[in-house]
């Protein structure tokens, strides 16, 4: 079995492909020297020398993330983000879907986001990508289906990485605890752990969805 997974060099990227290494699967995660996901002709390039037509698992968990105030976005900021976490997958997929059509079976899994169906101040190119995401799992999961596709999106709510605190700084992270019924931030360990059941052999009819792992924030817990 192998799973070739997109920014594996990220801090949820990382857990997944481990949690794919101990599960058996021999993982293929390319590096940005190797293939530029700003760079069409960079995927292409990696694509092509390097013929990935055999695997059983495709995951996206590539993701940039740069806030900025609507007034301050730009075109490039935009552009960037979107070849980072939505069209860099699509032209992989492109190239690997083939395969696993005349195969007749396989996963494909976008790490998306909350902001994936919600927004937030200051991340317009963020959740612009991450709808658009959503919007090619969606598609892709009807298409593919006859072919025995499953094709998922994961929606981590807050994730204890470098881009989190990155972004987010200790007074903002602290309210998103409390407002997180489970009163904590994701390990990236409990994201992986989801990725790994909808992208395995046990996963046989979940396709098309947003799966939600975001301690119970979304459902209202910030209300009080």
């Amino acid at each position: 079995m192998k799973a070739f997974i997109l920014g594996a060099s990220g801090d949820i990227g990382q857990a997944i492909a481990k949690k794919f290494t101990v599960g058996g699967y021999q993982v293929i995660a390319p590096t940005r020297r190797e293939m530029d996901l700003e760079d069409k002709n960079s995927i292409a390039a990696y694509l092509k020398q390097n013929v990935v037509l055999d695997v059983d698992v495709v995951i996206q968990s590539a993701g940039w993330n740069s806030p900025k105030a609507f007034e301050d976005t730009t075109l490039a900021d935009i552009d960037k983000t979107h070849s980072i976490n939505v069209t860099s997958f699509y032209q992989v997929l492109q190239h690997i879907v083939p395969a696993l059509i005349k195969k007749g079976d396989g996963h494909i899994l976008a790490i998306s986001s909350i902001y994936g169906f919600i927004a937030r101040n200051k991340r317009l190119p963020y959740v612009m990508s991450k709808h658009a995401l959503n919007g090619l799992v969606k598609t892709l999961a009807i298409e593919l289906g006859r072919h025995n596709i499953k094709v998922n999106a994961l929606a981590p709510g807050f994730v204890d990485t470098k881009m989190t605190r990155k972004n987010n700084d200790a007074v903002t992270i602290k309210d998103f605890e409390g407002k997180i019924p489970l009163g904590r931030l994701a390990s990236v360990a409990d994201i992986a752990e989801v990725a790994y059941f909808l992208c395995s052999p046990l996963n046989r009819y979940i396709t098309g969805q947003n799966i939600i792992v975001d301690g119970g924030y979304s459902i209202g817990g910030f209300q009080k």
